[in-house]
């Protein structure tokens, strides 16, 4: 955001001003109603919705709501890893490789944007097979609608195969689009890719911790169907959201060659990956509906 606000391309900047203008009153907006809540708190706890809500407790499968408590697992080996290796080439890639390597590692039709384009794919396939598998209409519906939302973040990677199949830019969205490439994510000054941080940071971060100790939320979310990160893969995408060209520039140095942006898409693509495949943990849940299909709320 700071370098988009800085930005000689008006566009970019106008949106990125406009970006920090409707977050302001966003955030006044929720302030507000957060206080509102406080006040009402007493009168709301003492409604019989909210005592009916609480006896509900969560819809998730027990062994889903178990196996995410978790912080030492699989997810946190493979994305921790991952992030150690991406520091590493941060701080290492220009003294090792030549102009040439570094290009085809960070640029256009690269190692890192193709990486990010078939890990998508695989996290769209993956949400798509649990689909079918899933114990309830909610979370059929939400993990069918996360594997389209994969495969078009897919088609967002490769600029719908616009250099591949060869076809140019339509005039109308080039004007828009600060890359002149067929995307919603660079259009607008990048505003996309600014609400795409924001979002990944929110459903890896904050939907955990709200779910962990927020019961209402988790009446709510459980209903919703969507899944949530364990806490070892909600440590590891609080990391990836730090990665940030910002960051890197300040403990490592200024890498402009290396595209320190592109590398955390890639990050944050394996870490949605690593999100679907827990979700394996509310398919095994049908064959033990009959024990431990609901629960309510326990203390953690």
């Amino acid at each position: 955001m700071d370098t988009s606000l800085a930005s000689e391309n008006d566009l970019t900047r106008n949106t990125a001003l406009a970006a920090v203008a409707v977050v302001r009153s966003v955030m006044g907006f929720a302030a507000a109603i957060f206080l509102l809540i406080a006040v009402a708190a007493p009168r709301i706890e003492a409604s019989s919705w909210f005592k009916r809500r609480l006896s509900e407790g969560s819809a998730f499968p027990l062994n889903y709501e178990i196996s995410q408590r978790r912080l030492f697992n699989t997810s946190l080996v493979i994305a921790g890893t991952a992030i150690a290796l991406a520091v590493t080439y941060v701080a290492v890639a220009e003294a090792v490789f030549n102009q040439g390597t570094l290009d085809w590692i960070n640029y256009k039709d690269g190692f890192l944007e193709w990486s990010s384009a078939a890990i998508l794919v695989g996290s769209s396939i993956l949400a798509l097979v649990f689909a079918r598998q899933m114990p309830t209409k909610s979370l059929k519906w939400m993990h069918f609608f996360l594997a389209l939302l994969f495969f078009v973040m897919f088609g967002e990677e490769i600029s719908w195969g616009e250099r591949q199949i060869g076809f140019q830019t339509p005039e109308q969205l080039g004007s828009t689009n600060v890359q002149n490439e067929v995307n919603l994510h660079n259009s607008f000054g990048y505003l996309f890719d600014h609400l795409f941080i924001l979002c990944f940071f929110i459903w890896g971060c904050v939907v955990p911790a709200l779910h962990r100790i927020d019961p209402i939320w988790r009446w709510f979310q459980s209903r919703l169907g969507l899944p949530f990160p364990s806490v070892g893969l909600a440590l590891a995408m609080f990391a990836v959201s730090l990665f940030q060209p910002e960051l890197t520039d300040r403990f490592i140095g200024d890498v402009p060659r290396l595209r320190v942006a592109e590398l955390r898409e890639t990050l944050s693509a394996l870490c949605f990956l690593l999100l679907m495949w827990e979700s394996r943990t509310l398919t095994a849940a049908m064959d033990d509906r009959r024990h431990t299909p609901f629960h309510r709320d326990k203390p953690i």
